[in-house]
């Protein structure tokens, strides 16, 4: 089935324990508000969330490199906007937002398997035991899922997600038989 998503729950109890670190407050709450692959999401620059004027973008429109498609128009939370104005308010326009130790010399950002990483280490933090069920997938996965537990809107959670067919879709997110046979058991007509 994957990586499992975060839940609410974890997200709000990550905003607080997280909140000061530049980079882990925006691949957190830019992570959850994009529902980007970590490929794409640690490729976004300054000016992928921030007006010229400075100010945070309210929705965020990005080309998928695995696709070649472009996202939906996302729209960015209070407090992905927050974090952009706290910790991107002196950055170049086209500088790397995710950007680690290194990045100085490298002008690269972070990677792909230090995304990972992270994300490993926060929920270690939340004190879960099982960090292998983890990952960037984790993130990606977080909004979408609550989307879908929400609404049972398959389709609009595969167009956020940027992915062809809603059987990936439902695979992906983990919809299974029995969540299946679950709402046929709530459902009476």
């Amino acid at each position: 089935m994957g990586k499992k998503p975060l839940n609410e729950q974890q997200v709000k109890i990550l905003r607080k324990m997280l909140a000061g670190r530049r980079l882990h407050t925006l691949l957190l709450n830019l992570g959850v508000d994009t529902m980007l692959r970590a490929s794409d999401l640690l490729k976004l620059k300054t000016k992928d969330v921030m007006h010229e004027s400075r100010e945070p973008k309210t929705e965020v429109k990005i080309k998928q490199k695995k696709t070649g498609k472009h996202t939906l128009l996302m729209p960015l939370s209070e407090n992905s906007r927050d974090a952009i104005k706290m910790f991107l308010i002196d950055t170049n326009m086209d500088d790397y937002i995710f950007t680690g130790q290194l990045s100085h010399l490298t002008r690269n950002p972070i990677t792909v398997k230090q995304y990972g990483r992270i994300v490993k280490g926060w929920m270690k933090l939340l004190g879960v035991e099982d960090l292998d069920q983890y990952a960037s997938h984790s993130v990606r996965k977080c909004k979408a899922t609550v989307i879908f537990n929400k609404t049972r809107n398959i389709d609009a959670v595969r167009r956020l997600l940027g992915q062809s067919s809603v059987t990936a879709t439902s695979s992906y997110i983990g919809v299974t038989d029995n969540s299946a046979l679950e709402l046929a058991r709530n459902i009476n007509v």
